[in-house]
């Protein structure tokens, strides 16, 4: 197994950060882009540059990895492209047949935001997809989420039929404001669409997130607007109401964990009763009770968490570990789930979990976030601001926090920032940081 290696990745002027690879360099570009994605929470398209020393260590793009060795530094450089989309007026995504929405509750900063994303993720670029033996691999199956509600909601593609019958509605709409009293046929089709769409990032959409949809809805086709109602689409939210509760229905009759998980028959003695400890997820939460890998059962994957138990003993076998662990995810998130373990039980069948590493990865499965680089990058965004509520404390508390900072002003390396502000808040909030921050000597952690 190859040796582990640690690069300096530089993604800005002051922003240079420490990128560990476990497994040693990918054998491709593309490999170590995705580690990088992965790590450091990247979503715009880029290229990698290095030092070639053939011209005077200048930056040269990266062709290929056997270019690079262990304590390299590569530059990130962005797509200007992505800047372009993003930019471009009324820009929506190909699954939406409609105009700008002009909502006052939807800016349309956030539709061309959130458009340029969409184009990445409905198949513009492959970058943006996990790969890699160090990367989390999300199942692409129609059983696992891939993101949470989007910052706007996009109204899906309908039938063949339904789409024609609604182009041209909207298009007579549009010439002296006809409005479209949709058949049977057609509302249905609709409900269908927008209840599959609204499952794909949630089975228990919220009261807003309904309206939202139902709002948008009428936006992308003005021509379903509502006659005598105040918003023209309060009918509309109730029909995914309804439609969104029969979808559960027929989920939870075919044993979808995430709905059947609360159905009477599976509710303990003594909460025989519908509103009786109700199992869903938390706001970030995406893969809450995911479905079993197609092809597995409890059984096999109780065998495979055995035999991680093995596995995690071993030296310089992380790769195992992580393959072994992202099988068994759905079978332990039913266990925690279903099961509700108790803690020191769940630390002693799950060992491999309380790892840097795993931990990161559990993150990224549950909430399709990566956690290290979110937290980071909030840290640096309040930044600033923590650093004036700190220069604002008086008495002892304000002498250690400046005794804390005081390496801030010798050094512009975001890392000695980031140490000294979280430092600092321990010390705001009377906290003793030993017992949350652990330091090591560089020459511990290699």
């Amino acid at each position: 197994m190859s040796n582990p290696v640690h690069l300096r990745v530089v993604l800005g002027g002051d922003d240079a950060r420490k990128l560990s690879l476990m497994s040693g360099i990918p054998a491709s570009v593309d490999q170590l882009v995705h580690e990088i994605k992965t790590a450091f929470g990247l979503v715009q398209q880029f290229r990698l540059q290095y030092k070639d020393a053939d011209f005077g260590n200048e930056y040269v793009n990266l062709i290929s990895t056997s270019e690079i060795r262990d304590r390299d530094t590569v530059k990130v450089v962005f797509f200007a492209c992505e800047e372009t989309i993003s930019s471009i007026p009324g820009t929506l995504p190909p699954c939406s047949t409609s105009t700008p929405l002009t909502s006052p509750n939807i800016s349309q900063s956030s539709v061309n935001s959130f458009s340029s994303r969409s184009l990445d993720e409905d198949g513009f670029s492959s970058d943006h997809s996990f790969g890699s033996a160090d990367t989390i691999i999300l199942d692409p199956s129609p059983e696992s989420r891939t993101s949470s509600w989007p910052p706007v909601f996009i109204v899906p593609n309908f039938s063949y039929f339904a789409d024609i019958l609604l182009q041209r509605a909207n298009a007579e709409f549009r010439e002296n404001g006809t409005l479209l009293t949709p058949p049977p046929k057609l509302r249905m089709d609709i409900l269908e669409g927008m209840a599959e769409q609204i499952f794909k990032y949630t089975a228990y959409p919220s009261d807003s997130q309904i309206e939202e949809a139902a709002e948008v809805l009428v936006h992308v086709h003005p021509c379903l607007r509502e006659r005598g109602t105040r918003a023209g689409h309060e009918g509309w939210k109730q029909y995914l109401k309804t439609k969104v509760a029969n979808f559960c229905t027929k989920l939870c009759k075919i044993g979808y964990p995430e709905v059947s998980v609360n159905s009477l028959k599976n509710k303990r003695k003594g909460q025989e009763k519908p509103a009786a400890n109700i199992k869903k997820p938390r706001k970030a939460e995406v893969n809450f009770l995911p479905s079993l890998p197609c092809g597995e059962t409890r059984e096999s994957l109780k065998i495979e968490s055995v035999a991680l138990l093995t596995e995690v003993k071993k030296r310089h076998n992380e790769a195992v570990v992580k393959q072994k662990m992202q099988k068994t995810f759905s079978y332990r998130r039913q266990e925690v789930v279903q099961d509700s373990p108790l803690v020191s039980d769940f630390v002693n069948r799950w060992p491999a979990l309380f790892t840097v590493s795993e931990i990161n990865a559990e993150f990224m499965r549950i909430t399709t976030l990566p956690l290290q680089a979110k937290f980071l990058g909030e840290v640096d965004k309040y930044t600033p601001n923590l650093m004036k509520v700190f220069s604002s404390r008086g008495g002892a508390a304000g002498k250690k926090i400046r005794l804390l900072m005081a390496p801030t002003t010798k050094s512009e390396d975001i890392e000695v920032k980031r140490d000294c502000v979280l430092q600092g808040l321990c010390a705001y909030l009377n906290e003793d940081s030993n017992t949350i921050i652990k330091k090591y000597l560089v020459s511990n952690c290699i």
